[in-house]
């Protein structure tokens, strides 16, 4: 267990819960002030209910951290990714460069389990192509093109795919490059967390 994503992940359960307890803490205030004000109905009902939400607060914090939603959270993050790739063409040098990143720092991981889709990378100089299938903890990379369905894009040469993948181009070279049309990417978001994913 690292101390570092446990703190977040409670820090999280802490504000969701702090945020409830805050707001019953106004209510409360604002009946005590109706009730020294001579507007008793009015301030009993903003009391309980500044009760219900001071103590629906508490109660939601510890369901937080207690939950088996968070539990997989953490799991899930914790967890390596599985990455499978094709033993041959591009695909299988796509499937090395994730591996060698990941197994350098492991944490990366995180950046991509979000994601559910496909991008194709291109190497148009070199007429060749490959798909990385992104599903949360699992990573599929094939040559070719997916048959059927909504995919992203990144095509360029095999300089401007190297130096993307290599972290030597920075957002505004990306951006640069995309304008001259040196660069073409569809589905930036997740052409964004691909390379971060690489370098």
């Amino acid at each position: 267990m690292k101390w570092g994503d446990a703190f977040k992940l409670a820090l999280k359960a802490f504000l969701l819960g702090l945020l409830w307890m805050i707001a019953g803490i106004l209510f409360i205030a604002a009946g005590v002030f109706l009730f020294l004000s001579g507007v008793r109905i009015l301030a009993f009902f903003l009391g309980f209910a500044g009760l219900f939400l001071l103590f629906f607060g508490l109660f939601a914090a510890i369901f937080k951290v207690s939950s088996g939603a968070f539990v997989e959270k953490y799991e899930l993050m914790m967890s390596p990714l599985e990455v499978t790739y094709e033993k041959q063409g591009f695909a299988s040098i796509l499937g090395q460069l994730i591996e060698q990143s990941l197994s350098k720092n492991p944490a990366k991981g995180n950046v991509v389990r979000d994601l559910k889709g496909s991008l194709v990378v291109e190497v148009t100089d070199m007429d060749v192509s490959a798909t990385v299938e992104f599903n949360r903890d699992r990573i599929t990379v094939y040559n070719g093109k997916p048959v059927e369905g909504k995919f992203a894009v990144i095509s360029a040469d095999f300089e401007t795919i190297n130096a993307l993948s290599a972290g030597k181009a920075g957002l505004l070279k990306t951006l640069r490059w995309v304008l001259s049309g040196r660069l073409k990417i569809k589905g930036m978001r997740m052409a964004r967390k691909f390379q971060s994913l690489l370098t």
